[in-house]
């Protein structure tokens, strides 16, 4: 039993279970046959709040001066509550590990020593020492390089060489990032990258644009604003678009290219077929009351779509709600000429219902 309890695993109580005898006796055999000092039980202290919160803080990978700031004690005040909590202090970081050969990489690859060395996160003069020390023959700068008179990191007026592009590419470089590194521009880095079969968008397409539709639309239209304005994107979207896919501008529609239809559900066409639902059973006036518009509009409304030369009316009458010709063919699955030349045959027409009276009587005679 003696053994036992100055083993420190063996207490009174578990003693006392294990020998099936009461508390006071186990007690009385200690001090008496073993000669055993019997240890007084406290409970352990209870842990420092302050102490825990520090551990948990800096064990998160927070510095010793954050962790005191966050909790208003000075350095020196935390560096001790951490060790007596028992915490064990990170070191300071060592020396930095230079990546020698990708700084040397970078200078062979037309970069400049200030630009190669802010790649590999060094200053200029800690990049240069570390070349002259790989052995690297510097190129002339013609000018002593002094803090005043460093190289550019972006050199416009000496852009580098499609190889550097190609480089930088395929390091993983992002396009803007390759563009501040060579001072090209982004048809340049675009045109290059697809000549030497490579993708030029190495993000995904964020507005989600079909290109094989976008590039219908243009040879369709040979316009960058409509094919922008059919689709809901800019026109420079649409140009940055078809320089990725390789494609020529056009000066006119593409005489080869097949007519695209993309029909679109606009406010007024709703509103049309509005009228033209109520045209069955109600009286213009009615329906004019029922919708909010003159009884002339509704009036011209259902001359359009009950007209006998229905492409023409209705040509005209998107023309009236202010759709231009590119437009109106891409949505009506016509010929851009075909549109240009109805729109310049009915021009003399003051107003929308003139021009569908024209029509009429062009389609009578």
């Amino acid at each position: 039993m003696t053994v036992l309890y100055e083993s420190n695993r063996f207490g009174l109580h578990r003693l006392a279970t294990l020998y099936e005898l009461s508390i006071p006796v186990v007690r009385s055999i200690l001090l008496n046959e073993g000669g055993v000092e019997i240890k007084k039980y406290c409970a352990p202290p209870p842990p420092d709040p302050v102490a825990v919160t520090m551990s948990t803080l800096y064990n998160m990978g927070l510095s010793i001066a954050r962790v005191g700031w966050l909790l208003g004690y000075k350095y020196a005040r935390a560096r001790k509550i951490l060790l007596d909590a028992g915490v064990e202090l990170r070191g300071r970081p060592g020396k930095k590990q230079i990546n020698v050969p990708r700084l040397v990489k970078l200078y062979e690859n037309d970069l400049s020593i200030e630009a190669a060395g802010q790649l590999c996160g060094l200053p200029y003069g800690t990049a240069r020492a570390r070349l002259l020390e790989a052995g690297v023959t510097l190129r002339p700068v013609g000018v002593n390089v002094t803090r005043e008179s460093r190289p550019a990191f972006i050199s416009p007026t000496s852009p580098l060489s499609g190889s550097a592009v190609t480089f930088l590419h395929r390091q993983g470089y992002r396009n803007c990032q390759i563009r501040q590194l060579t001072g090209r521009s982004n048809a340049f880095i675009h045109r290059h990258l697809t000549a030497d079969g490579l993708n030029p968008r190495v993000a995904a397409d964020r507005l989600n644009i079909n290109l094989e539709q976008l590039i219908a639309v243009y040879r369709s239209t040979a316009s960058s604003t409509v094919t922008g304005e059919v689709l809901h994107v800019s026109a420079d979207t649409v140009l940055a678009r078809l320089r990725e896919a390789g494609v020529t501008l056009l000066d006119a529609p593409d005489p080869e290219a097949v007519p695209i239809r993309l029909p679109e559900q606009m406010p007024w066409q709703y509103r049309d077929q509005v009228i033209l639902a109520r045209a069955a059973s109600q009286s213009t006036a009615r329906i004019a009351a029922a919708v909010g518009v003159s009884v002339a509009e509704v009036t011209d409304v259902i001359r359009v779509y009950g007209h006998r030369d229905r492409v023409t009316a209705e040509v005209l009458h998107r023309r009236g709600q202010g759709q231009s010709a590119g437009v109106i063919a891409v949505q009506m699955g016509l010929r851009v000429d075909r549109v240009k030349r109805l729109l310049a045959r009915y021009a003399t027409h003051k107003s929308s219902r003139a021009s569908y009276s024209g029509a009429a009587c062009h389609g009578a005679r």
